[in-house]
């Protein structure tokens, strides 16, 4: 058995008394063993999000994304998913990143999520989705501003000076006014889109067409779109992501207009993606909260915190705090 902290899967090998089209494995999603970690994730509604995912969503959507064979929650908030055991993929390291290629089906797979929804009415209807919007700003800035300097006290937690003046930055700004002056599109997204939650199948030899597949739906929500775009890119390594970042952004605008998505201009696109740089400090940050940070896991954490703080610098995002 394996998984997060939050959840275990556990790959089941299926066999048959006679010969079928079946699956002969499945993998199997349930909560954590960890009763702390049980209760953070049903407290959140990270369970029932994923489950309703799969059953309301998942259908609408021409994405990759594993096929759920069943879904199932209980009433005490525990479920059950039996997903599609994508055979045969491999999945990048996220401290190395990953090739060009890679990175374009990433952003394709975005742009098809967002361009199903974009600012879709029928999304405020669901009540199990997440929010990241003007009315939970509160709780982000409370959040953070409790995590901030206990992820600053950990010990062998070391930022670079400039990135922690950052960071106190954010800790000081109106979030709930930053958040309010977004007044861009609203879609549905993953809000935890990068390399560990995607798999890549295909491509090698043979002449399979390649493909990425999405994992990982516990925090999909209603948000600004670009808060994906701009968490997946900002957590590849700097130099990496300098180098390229800004064709990967022209390539995600290219795919939503190719999609559908129609009166939303390149610069508005790139605003708005330097705007929400900011998304990956605060979700990282406040993340390191409900997760146990090991001595063998703060370094790559830390690593990760400083890459998003670093993004932030390059796009001089404080200009959008208040």
């Amino acid at each position: 058995m394996s998984g997060g902290f939050l959840s275990e899967t556990v790959r089941l090998l299926l066999h048959y008394g006679e010969p079928t089209q079946a699956p002969t494995s499945l993998v199997a999603k349930c909560p954590a063993e960890n009763t702390q970690a049980r209760g953070v994730a049903a407290f959140l509604g990270m369970y029932e999000r994923e489950v309703q995912f799969y059953r309301e969503l998942a259908p609408r959507l021409d994405l990759r994304v594993p096929r759920c064979y069943l879904h199932r929650l209980e009433v005490d908030g525990d479920f059950t998913l039996l997903l599609e055991d994508v055979a045969g993929a491999t999945m990048h390291d996220q401290d190395a990143g990953c090739g060009l290629d890679d990175a374009r089906l990433a952003l394709d797979a975005a742009a098809t999520l967002h361009g199903a929804f974009w600012n879709d009415p029928q999304l405020a209807a669901l009540p199990w989705l997440n929010r990241f919007g003007e009315a939970e700003a509160g709780m982000w800035q409370e959040m953070y501003r409790h995590a901030w300097p206990a992820f600053l006290g950990r010990d062998g937690v070391r930022l670079d000076p400039t990135l922690t003046a950052l960071g106190d930055r954010l800790a000081a700004s109106d979030i709930p006014e930053w958040i309010s002056r977004h007044g861009g599109p609203l879609s549905l997204a993953h809000t935890d889109f990068h390399l560990s939650n995607l798999l890549y199948r295909g491509g090698s030899r043979g002449g399979d067409v390649r493909e990425a597949v999405v994992l990982d739906w516990q925090l999909v929500a209603e948000a600004p779109p670009l808060v994906d775009v701009a968490f997946f890119l900002g957590r590849l390594p700097t130099e990496a992501r300098r180098t390229s970042e800004e064709d990967l952004v022209r390539f995600y605008h290219r795919r939503l207009a190719a999609g559908g998505v129609y009166g939303y201009g390149w610069q508005q696109c790139w605003t708005d993606y330097q705007r929400w740089t900011w998304f990956g400090v605060l979700s990282a940050v406040v993340a390191s909260v409900a997760y146990p940070l090991g001595e063998a896991d703060l370094p790559r954490y830390t690593r990760k915190v400083a890459r998003f703080l670093r993004a932030v610098h390059d796009h001089d995002a404080v200009r959008f705090l208040s």
